[in-house]
Parts: C-alpha cells; structure tokens; sequence
C-alpha cells in the first residue's frame, strides 16, 4: 500500500495523541475520535478489510463489560470504606506509625499504595496515598509526586483488568501473562522504592535508607510473582504490597505496640481477600462460578460484597449509601466510555488489517524489534492513561509484530502491559488526579517533570531486557 498505506494505518494512534496531549480533551472523548477515525479507516482505504467489524465490536464490548464491572465495585468500596472513617483512620495510623519521612514515603509508595491501587485500580491509590502523605507534612508536590509512584503495581490494578484485556487480545492467557508481567516488573518495584527516599530526603534518605528500599522493593518483586506463579494472579500486587507492609511494621513491632491498629477500617479488605481467595482457590468454586454466569466470574461480585459489608460494618444508612453509589457513578462514566472507545478502536485496527500492516513496517527491526516495543508500550500507556485502555489501542499491534518477526509473543505481550503499566502514571488524566488530591491543579508540568526519572528508568530497563533476548 506504500507510505499513505501505513499512515492511514497509524492515524487512530496519531488522532490519540494529538486529542490527549495537543488539545487536552478528556480520555472519553479521544477515544471517541480514535473509534472514529479507526471506523473510517476500515471502510474507506483500500486493502483493509470491514468485514470484521461486526465481531469486533462484540468482542470489544464483552471485554469492556467485563473491566467496568470490576472497575465499579471497587470505586464504590472505596467511597463506602471513605463514609465511614476507614480511610481517614488508616491515613492517621500510617502517619503515627512512621514519623521520618524516608520511610513513610517508602511504606506508601511500595507497600500502601500497591495494595490499595490493587483492589481499587484506575488511580484510585493516589486518593488514599495523598492525604496520608500531606498530613505527614510532606510538601504537596512530593505528595503529588509520592502518591504518582504508589501506582507502580498498575498491571494488578482493580485486581487485573488491564490485564485481562491484554491476555484477550494477545491470546495468551491471563495467569501467563499475569507471571511474565511479575517476572518484569520484579526489578522495577526497588527502583520506586529508592526514588521515594531520594524524593522524601535526599542524599542523606538515600544513605540512611536506600538498602531498605531496595530490600522492600525486591520483597514487594517477589511476593507479587510468587502470588502470580502459585497462588491467584489477581492479588498478585495486592499481595506484593501487602508483603512490604507487613515486613514494614514486622520491623517497626516496639512502636507498633503503642498504637491503635484500626482493625475494623481493615475488617472490609480482609472480608474482599478471603472472597478471592475462596472464588479463585477451590477447582469447584471456580466450576460453580462458570456456571452461574459471568456476574459471578471474577473479582466483580467480591468486590460487590465487600462494599456491602462495610456499609453494614459502619452502620451507613440509606443517604450515605445512596451518596456513596452517585459518587462513583460520577467517577466510573467517564472511565466507562474511555474503556469502552479505546477498546472498539483496538479490535477495529486489529481485526481490519491495519494492525498487520503496521507489524509488518516493523519487519526491518528484526530481532531488536523488543527494543523497541516498550518504547511503544509507553507510548499507548502515556496517551490513555490506563494499562486497559493502553493494552486494548497496542496489544494487537505488538503481538502481530511479534507473530510475524518469529519472536516470543508471550513476552512481548509482557512487556507491552507493564511498560503502557509504568507510563500511565504520567498520563494527564492520572497526573490531575495527583494535582487535586494536594491542591496542584494547574502545576501538572511539575509533577511530570518531577515523576518522570523512575518512569523512564523504568522503560529503559525493558528495553535492556529486550536486548538480552
């Protein structure tokens, strides 16, 4: 098709970036143009194909189901846990837990934030992190900036959903993906960990704690992949995070003796753990699951649950309830139709022909084409702002690439989810959530610029792993 050919093929992934960092406009309505855009192309330029397009869209939109059903119970227990002071009092005894900064920021960016980004996802980590962070005094851009690298367990946030997409579509599955995407990311968690204690004190954190983070780090590595190998990949960053922790206040016990532990604000995530475990442990739980329907496959219905057991648990009534229910509606559209937009216009470009096209422009990479496929991982992960939305719009493009240059597919895969993972932290929609969980709204270039060192070490480290193979 020549030159026009390939930029026909690229100009979903152009009309993206020029709707998420040229003109701002919100997720929702960049995929709208992508979608679009990828439609138009389809129909209209000569060699691709429309007559997938039917199945496209239902592929797309039972894959989006599927990720908003998740996402919604874990933005409403959030908002139930917040009602009723769960929140404000993990926040309270994190702080007077950890009085020096190094390690309060290093709990929260390893162990907290992991976890919470885990079973909440789509940044909702930054909501609970920030506040813990300013009320520890810390000043707002290093909160914002904290709070920003809390998210580096993205690939297990709202328990896999990114995920989940990512196996779809590169036709692998999910545990597979979920233990390369852990085996990846086992050397990225220390780099976080040693970025917030230089963050949080400088030379001198880094002197006094900069072998602990790197510890921690490897600890929150591990626990994640062992979870992912051997137990449940979804709680593969829950549990890694949750590792960190416990090893965290294991050390610190004699100040832990003099504390309040608020063990019924932790009642609902112990409640939402043992769900999982009970939902993805058992080969007969599983089977009965499968068979009930798609409501009750997953972590959507544990998370149901648990949102209703807190707001037994606190004693919310109907007003609470029903305000906590509008809030995450308010939350969850606007996320719903990105997910949903940026998804169609995936399986579009991967079903019309335009996916292949673009691989076999990568043929004159050869071999080094996994050098390359971070940077593109990044690039989708960027320009979303969700390990989802990023998987769905280049999953298809790099799995293609890696079917026609011979190179493992699996891994390739990997590397897409956690390097679109590592980049959504800088995405704008992320970054102002940051800027208004600490009063920056208008400063997101400064938390960016701040952010960014990890986040590029970070892809730079795949790439080198991409050369080894």
């Amino acid at each position: 098709m020549g030159i026009l050919g390939f930029g026909v093929a690229a100009l979903p992934f152009v009309v993206a970036g020029i709707c998420m960092l040229g003109l701002g406009w919100s997720a929702a309505r960049c995929g709208v143009a992508t979608l679009v855009v990828a439609v138009a192309a389809a129909f209209f330029w000569p060699g691709f194909d429309a007559g997938g397009l039917g199945g496209a869209g239902v592929d797309g939109i039972s894959t989006t189901a599927a990720v908003l059903y998740v996402l919604f119970g874990g933005l409403l227990l959030y908002n139930l846990l917040a009602a009723g002071g769960a929140v404000e009092a993990v926040s309270r005894f994190l702080g007077e837990l950890e009085p020096e900064r190094e390690g309060l920021a290093l709990v929260v960016v390893i162990g907290v934030a992991p976890f919470f980004e885990s079973v909440t996802g789509f940044g909702v980590a930054v909501v609970i992190s920030a506040p813990i962070l300013l009320a520890a005094g810390f000043p707002p851009l290093k909160a914002a900036v904290l709070a920003s690298w809390g998210q580096c367990a993205v690939p297990w946030g709202a328990l896999g959903v990114g995920t989940v997409i990512g196996a779809n579509l590169s036709g692998t599955s999910f545990a597979a993906l979920s233990d390369w995407s852990a085996l990846l990311s086992l050397p990225l968690f220390p780099i976080y960990g040693v970025a917030a204690v230089v963050l949080a004190g400088g030379m001198d954190g880094l002197r006094r704690r900069g072998v602990e983070a790197a510890l921690l780090g490897l600890l929150a590595g591990a626990g994640t992949l062992l979870t992912s190998v051997f137990l449940v990949p979804e709680l593969s960053g829950a549990a890694g995070g949750l590792a960190a922790t416990m090893l965290f206040l294991a050390v610190r016990r004699r100040r832990l003796g003099r504390l309040d532990v608020p063990v019924r604000a932790l009642l609902p995530y112990a409640f939402l753990l043992a769900l999982l475990l009970l939902a993805n442990g058992p080969e007969a739980a599983r089977a009965l699951a499968e068979r009930l329907g798609p409501v009750f496959v997953g972590p959507g219905l544990p998370l149901l649950l648990s949102a209703a057991f807190a707001a037994l648990l606190f004693g919310l009534g109907g007003r609470s309830v029903g305000e906590a229910i509008q809030g995450t509606t308010g939350q969850w559209w606007p996320t719903a139709g990105a997910v949903l937009t940026f998804v169609l216009a995936g399986e579009v470009v991967a079903n019309s022909g335009a996916a292949a096209l673009l691989a076999s422009g990568a043929a004159g990479l050869g071999r080094f084409y996994l050098l390359a496929a971070p940077v593109v991982g990044a690039l989708g992960g960027v320009l979303t702002g969700s390990n989802a939305a990023s998987n769905a719009l280049f999953m298809p493009l790099q799995i293609e690439a890696a079917h026609g240059l011979g190179i493992p597919e699996t891994l390739t895969a990997a590397i897409q989810n956690v390097s679109g993972s590592q980049a959504s932290l800088l995405a704008p929609q992320r970054v102002v959530l940051a800027a208004t969980a600490t009063g920056l709204l208008g400063r997101e270039g400064e938390i960016v610029r701040a952010a960014l060192p990890p986040v590029a070490v970070s892809i730079l480290v795949l790439v080198v792993i991409g050369t080894f193979q």
